[in-house]
């Protein structure tokens, strides 16, 4: 799949990295990013997902990026908000020339929903490349302006990294080890910068994580019938799939980046 996602980059004048605004700095590629600017491809990025996160929570994100040399907006593709910005972006990023874009990022970060978003009355299918072995569907190129064009590709990247980072990247969650181990981890993470999140969300009291999935489990009839013991491990899958709707409210701010940054050297 990475290598349909690098062949398309190629391809392309510009790549349009679609990110979580909720957590930023997990859910970009650092990867695509050098391969792109290795190839003078520029490099957009999306904050998706902003309807999710507080303006000047959104606003310190895009001063961070474009410190890095990086164009940014943030929009919230469900809601249909800032597709217009997205477009004006697009082509004030390629200067007015006519050009081609492609969109990247990891699972559930919302890249369909802004292909679709941006498939509107303004633009219209010109061509179909058959995909690689492994996809169903043909790669299309779509019109978004007179002169912009973009494929709508995969363009998904693999999720990578510790268990954590491949939750929050969007790994399915029926292809993880240890489902319990994972959504504890996404469980701290959350409660370390909204410590009432999952209660609020979930209406549980409960002392640990482990508690907290006992209780959901029983809350929803998961149960193993020959045991009677709580299903936890259906719970956590459950818990993540929330996450990845949204249904839990926490960010990351942008300043714990620097901090963590900081306090590593």
């Amino acid at each position: 799949m990475i290598r349909e996602v690098l062949r398309f980059i190629i391809k392309s004048n510009l790549v349009i990295e679609v990110i979580d605004a909720r957590e930023p700095d997990l859910t970009r590629s650092k990867m695509i990013e050098k391969f792109a600017l290795n190839r003078n491809k520029k490099v957009l990025i999306v904050l998706n997902k902003a309807d999710l996160v507080p303006r000047d929570i959104l606003e310190g994100w895009k001063k961070i990026f474009e410190r890095e040399g990086f164009p940014t907006v943030y929009i919230s593709a469900t809601m249909h908000l800032g597709t217009k910005i997205l477009r004006d972006k697009i082509k004030e990023v390629l200067r007015g020339n006519e050009g081609t874009v492609i969109f990247v990022g990891y699972p559930k970060t919302g890249k369909s929903s802004i292909i679709n978003a941006l498939k509107g009355s303004h633009s219209a299918s010109t061509s179909k490349i058959p995909m690689a072995h492994g996809y169903t569907k043909a790669i299309q190129k779509f019109k978004i302006d007179s002169k912009i064009y973009a494929w709508d590709s995969p363009g998904i990247i693999p999720p990578d990294g510790n268990e954590l980072e491949k939750v929050i990247r969007g790994v399915n969650v029926d292809k993880l080890e240890d489902s319990v181990k994972a959504a504890i981890m996404l469980f701290e993470r959350i409660r370390k910068y909204n410590p009432n999140a999952i209660s609020e969300t979930y209406g549980i009291e409960f002392n640990t994580p482990y508690e907290f999935f006992e209780k959901l489990a029983l809350r929803r009839g998961w149960i193993y019938k020959s045991t009677k013991e709580p299903n936890i491990d259906e719970a956590a899958k459950a818990f993540i799939r929330d996450y990845h709707k949204g249904k839990i409210i926490y960010y990351v701010p942008p300043l714990s980046m620097i901090d963590d940054k900081n306090s590593s050297l």
